[in-house]
């Protein structure tokens, strides 16, 4: 017997069991076929019915499986994983001051810690507890200082800077005008990871005047 729900019921969670780190992309996709098949149950439901082929039914799960990877960008070939005392708390600052944008799907939870994703443009940076067990990578907190940079552009740099202010990240480099062509400043997130915001000069005279 066959309904609107059969597709549902063929979703195998099981079957997705992705290794450290898990791929993002087969996370997001497998989301946004299990949304259409919600949101589409009927498009669904009839096209099994009516054409039943195995061959046609593998093209429309292809096609889910198309539009589910247009959900994310890829992940990039290099993406830093940062090491954090209390990830979560750090999970919620990134994305609260610095405005990332979590990859929610791709979270893993366990009961002694946590990974996720977050983007900012076409960037990724993973996030994850700290531990000589969790590759031997530490927070700034443990090592009493900053091991590492991370450089990112975004829009708007004077805005971006404000909020990031505003939010209590810890300014160390002010806003200013870089002979190369950027406008930047650096600030320390949560547990002393330094993060590098810039904006192109020429991106910024050509965006039109705030009013």
């Amino acid at each position: 017997m066959t309904d609107d729900l059969e597709h549902l019921r063929r979703s195998r969670p099981d079957r997705l069991l992705p290794d450290d780190p898990p791929d993002p992309e087969v996370l997001a996709r497998e989301k946004a076929r299990l949304m259409a098949a919600i949101t589409e149950p009927g498009s669904t439901a009839r096209g099994d019915t009516a054409r039943g082929s195995a061959g046609e039914r593998g093209a429309d799960a292809a096609g889910a499986g198309e539009r589910g990877a247009a959900v994310h960008r890829r992940t990039p070939s290099i993406y830093p994983r940062l090491a954090y005392r209390d990830e979560v708390a750090a999970l919620e600052f990134l994305t609260r001051a610095f405005g990332l944008v979590e990859r929610r799907e791709s979270r893993m939870e366990h009961s002694d810690g946590m990974l996720a994703w977050l983007e900012l443009g076409d960037g990724v940076v993973m996030i994850g507890r700290a531990g000589e067990e969790r590759h031997g990578l530490h927070s700034p907190l443990d090592a009493g200082a900053s091991t590492a940079m991370v450089n990112a552009y975004v829009h708007d740099i004077d805005a971006h800077y404000r909020r990031a202010e505003a939010e209590g990240a810890r300014i160390v480099t002010p806003l200013e005008d870089m002979f190369w062509g950027d406008r930047r400043y650096e600030a320390l997130d949560l547990e002393g990871h330094r993060w590098h915001f810039a904006e192109r000069m020429s991106g910024i005279r050509a965006r039109p005047p705030s009013r």
